[in-house]
């Protein structure tokens, strides 16, 4: 009878125990931030043609040769070239602000001759 009350007693303390490791790790879970939390912990790779349709229909030699030569995010693996859709849309962003250019100086010293 004491052996049962002990037994009892020890699976309730094992629950409790786990019920507070539970809050804890939800509370902890909670903590984080939404990107986080929904982010997967690995992103599939795309193939070369598309990429390059995701560049804008780009020729497919083409994008090759901007990741062989460094000026694009890529990775070959066994002959082939594979991308990353989150890094080839940070380098098509970084391109896109990178072509801003300022107006034309106009020069207003000059008088105008009629």
């Amino acid at each position: 009878m004491a052996e049962d009350s002990l037994l009892a007693a020890s699976q309730h303390a094992a629950t409790e125990g786990e019920g507070r490791a539970c809050a804890e790790r939800s509370a902890q879970a909670s903590t984080l931030k939404p990107s986080q939390e929904s982010k997967p912990a690995f992103e599939a790779l795309i193939g070369s043609p598309e990429a390059a349709k995701l560049l804008g229909n780009i020729h497919v030699k083409t994008l090759q040769r901007y990741a062989r030569t460094g000026s694009l995010p890529g990775y070959q693996i066994g002959g082939h070239w594979y991308f990353r859709v989150s890094e080839l849309d940070a380098w098509l962003q970084s391109r896109i602000n990178s072509n801003c250019q300022p107006a034309d100086r106009v020069d207003f010293t000059q008088e105008k001759t009629q």
